[in-house]
């Protein structure tokens, strides 16, 4: 099996380019993990490539460079090995077939949709809707609304559960007591 590797070192000595591996470790110390990233002079492209050891982050690396290669058209597909673990990527082109030199995707609004337009998916649907649908669903916004968002960071007591816990551990101590309750606090946070 050919190393992609060394199939990345070979381009870069047929082209007179030294590239560079920087390798830093990163992750929790527990479970570390190594990101390599290669430069190589005059190419903008940064690969990079991290796993659980050096070697294998520097081989990820290098896989992203070649694909980096053969997506801008330095390198014919064909040129690497089949089992060097690396997907068949075409090259980029342009809309009228003409590859760009580091493989500049086409623009994001080409169709005729502009950032002003709505696409197909934000589009309101539009179905008719009967009286107990709309009840229902009315019904089911006012429970949604009445959900205690900030729950969490109460330890998710509510009023509701703090008045049932209350009760049963007034019934289980048979405790008979007058109490009243009385919201505390601003209006808005009552």
């Amino acid at each position: 099996m050919a190393d992609l590797k060394s199939v990345f070192h070979e381009w870069c000595s047929k082209n007179k380019v030294e590239p560079k591996f920087e390798v830093r470790p990163t992750g929790p110390k527990h479970r570390q993990r190594f990101l390599c990233e290669v430069r190589v002079p005059n190419y903008p492209y940064v690969a990079a490539g991290n796993s659980t050891n050096k070697k294998d982050a520097e081989r990820n690396a290098a896989r992203d460079f070649m694909s980096f290669l053969v997506r801008t058209g330095k390198v014919n597909a064909s040129d690497i090995p089949a089992d060097a673990g690396m997907a068949a990527i075409a090259p980029a082109t342009n809309a009228d077939g003409s590859g760009d030199r580091y493989g500049s995707q086409r623009k994001f609004f080409d169709g005729g949709m502009g950032p002003q337009d709505l696409g197909q998916a934000y589009q309101p649907i539009e179905r008719e809707i009967n009286p107990v649908d709309r009840a229902r669903e009315q019904l089911e916004m006012k429970e949604a609304e009445s959900v205690d968002v900030n729950a969490a960071i109460h330890g998710n007591w509510t009023i509701e559960n703090a008045k049932a816990k209350l009760h049963q551990f007034m019934q289980m101590n048979k405790i008979t007591a007058d109490y009243k309750y009385t919201p505390v606090g601003p209006d808005h946070a009552r």
